[in-house]
């Protein structure tokens, strides 16, 4: 955003710094989100690599099992494990993801507070495509606009400027009555050649 921008918007200089603070708060805001949420996925890709690394571990030391059977029994709960710990922390994942979405989604929609909005989305209905796209979102958002306005920015609606009237003086205006040439005075003749010199001429046989 710019400050030349809000000023050709009719914005005065107290409101163009207000709007550029805010601004600046709300895109530094994204940004510590973001960077939690690439910090929080590289975090998981280590995770996934861990966990590979342990379950070939498990496998090479269940082939040195043989027959312990107990021991193989033991290798399985701890590849179950691996596999379970895989998949909660997707999960968070794939949450942290979806919250992120709907934050940014809010923001754009001019919800004065998140939080004020949330408890009238019901994140269960909500999800993310593989391009990051929000599913089951925009009808409940639309919903709480429609019903909770309050929450949400308001679009300033620009009031359209009247054309300025014209104003007829009223009463017996006869200026239009031609008068005959022995009456008029000789402001109106000129006003007369300037405006019809042909009728001037018929009139004053010139």
């Amino acid at each position: 955003m710019e400050r030349e921008f809000l000023e050709k918007q009719g914005l005065n200089a107290d409101q163009v710094k207000a709007v550029m603070a805010q601004y600046g708060k709300d895109v530094s805001e994204l940004k510590s989100k973001a960077s939690k949420a690439d910090n929080f996925e590289t975090q998981i890709g280590d995770l996934k690599d861990q966990l590979k690394d342990r379950d070939k571990q498990l496998t090479d030391l269940g082939k040195q099992a043989g027959d312990n059977d107990a021991l193989k029994a033991q290798i399985a709960e701890l590849k179950d494990a691996n596999k379970q710990t895989q998949k909660d922390y997707e999960a968070k994942l794939a949450k942290q993801n979806r919250d992120f979405a709907v934050s940014t989604a809010l923001g754009k929609a001019g919800a004065i507070e998140n939080k004020a909005v949330l408890p009238f989305i019901d994140m269960d209905k909500v999800s993310v495509d593989n391009n990051g796209n929000l599913l089951g979102f925009e009808d409940q958002l639309e919903a709480a606009k429609k019903d909770h306005s309050f929450l949400f920015k308001q679009e300033e609606k620009k009031t359209e400027s009247k054309p300025t009237p014209h104003i007829v003086s009223s009463g017996n205006n006869d200026s239009d009555v031609e008068k005959k040439p022995s009456e008029m005075s000789l402001d109106e003749q000129t006003a007369l050649y300037r405006k019809d010199p042909d009728r001037w001429a018929q009139l004053f046989n010139r």
